[in-house]
C-alpha cells in the first residue's frame, strides 16, 4: 500500500511540475496587501487559555472577511481540536503566506498530498518571506515522510539543509535527518520467514510477527478442522463407511490452512507499516507540529 502512494504521490508531484509554467502568471499576481488582525480579541483569549473549540467560534464569520485574518484563526482554531476538513473549507482560496501555511499543514494528515504540493508550488511562486517559503518547502517535503518515500524525503531535506539561510531551519532540519537514520534500523519481520512459520505450524507465523490473538484463533480452527477430519477419517474407516464427512472436514481444513499462511504474510507486512508509521508520527509530532506551524505562519494571539 505504501509502494501504491509513493508511486501516486511522485507522480502528483511531476504534475505539478508540469502545470507549474501555466499557472504562473496566475501566482505571480501584484502582492495582496497585509491582513489586518481579526477583531476578536476573546477569541484570542480563548485560543491562548486552550479553549479552542471556543476560540473557533469567535473567529467564524460568514463570509469570512477577505481583508483579515480571521479564517485563519478560525482553522487553526479548529486544527487545535483535530478538524483539518473545517480548516481546509474556512481557507478555500486564500492566497496570503498564512492561508498557505495552514492550509498546506491541514492537508497532509488528510491524505490530500496532491493538494499540499500544488499548493507549495502556488506559494514559492507568490507572496511570503523566504523563511516561509523554506517552510512551504519543509512541509512539501514531509508529504513524502508520510507518503513513506523516505528516499525523496532525506535527498529533499539535504538539499533544503543547505540552500536555506534560516539558521533555525538548518537545525531544525539536521534534526529530522538524524531521526531518519532510524528508518535503516527499525524492527521489522521477515514476510517469507512469517509464512514458513506458518506452514510447519498454525499460528507459529503470527506468534512470530507478535499477532497473538490470530495465532490462537489460527491455531484453535486449524486444529478442529484438521485434527476433526483426520479423527472423523478414523471413525469412518471403523466403521466401514464412506468418507464424504472427513472429505468435507480435511477441505474446510485446507483452507484454514491456506489462510493461516497468508494471514502470517500479511501479518509481517502490517507488523513493518506500523513500524513505519510509528516513525512518521514521532517525527511528525516532534517537528511538523502546530506549535511549528503556528510560529511561522505569521498569527500572534496577543490580548490587548
Amino acid at each position: 500500500m505504501v509502494q501504491i502512494r509513493a508511486l501516486l504521490l511522485k507522480t502528483f508531484f511531476f504534475s505539478g511540475i508540469v502545470l507549474m509554467p501555466l499557472i504562473s502568471g496566475w501566482a505571480e499576481s501584484p502582492e495582496a496587501p497585509a491582513l489586518e488582525p481579526c477583531p476578536a480579541p476573546q477569541g484570542n483569549a480563548l485560543y491562548n487559555s486552550g479553549q479552542y473549540p471556543l476560540a473557533s467560534l469567535s473567529f467564524y464569520q460568514s463570509p469570512f472577511s477577505r481583508t483579515q485574518d480571521c479564517a485563519e484563526r478560525y482553522a487553526i482554531s479548529r486544527m487545535r481540536d483535530a478538524d483539518f476538513q473545517r480548516a481546509r473549507d474556512a481557507l478555500r482560496n486564500r492566497r496570503n503566506p498564512s492561508a498557505f501555511l495552514l492550509r498546506m499543514f491541514a492537508g497532509i494528515p488528510m491524505g490530500q498530498y496532491n493538494d499540499v504540493l500544488f499548493d507549495r508550488d502556488q506559494f514559492l511562486l507568490g507572496d511570503g518571506t523566504e523563511k516561509q517559503k523554506d517552510v512551504a518547502r519543509l512541509l512539501g517535503l514531509s508529504v513524502f515522510l508520510d507518503a513513506g518515500d523516505y528516499a525523496r524525503a532525506s535527498q529533499g531535506l539535504e538539499r533544503l539543509q543547505k540552500e536555506t539561510r534560516n539558521d533555525d531551519l538548518r537545525i531544525m532540519i539536521g534534526q529530522v535527518r538524524t531521526d531518519l537514520m532510524e528508518y535503516e534500523n527499525l524492527d521489522r519481520k521477515s514476510p517469507w520467514l512469517a509464512g514458513g512459520l506458518a506452514v510447519i505450524f498454525p499460528g507459529a507465523g503470527h506468534v512470530y510477527t507478535e499477532h497473538y490473538t490470530d495465532a490462537v484463533l489460527s491455531l484453535f480452527w486449524n486444529g478442529v478442522f484438521l485434527g476433526g477430519g483426520a479423527y472423523l477419517y478414523s471413525l469412518e474407516r471403523k466403521a466401514e463407511v464412506g468418507h464424504g464427512g472427513s472429505i468435507v472436514f480435511g477441505l474446510a481444513g485446507l483452507i484454514f490452512y491456506a489462510a493461516n499462511i497468508t494471514g502470517a504474510v500479511s501479518s509481517a507486512h502490517r507488523y513493518n507499516y506500523f513500524q513505519e508509521r510509528r516513525l512518521q508520527q514521532k517525527i511528525r509530532e516532534r517537528y511538523f507540529n502546530l506549535d511549528f506551524i503556528e510560529k511561522h505562519s505569521g498569527l500572534t494571539f496577543t490580548v490587548q
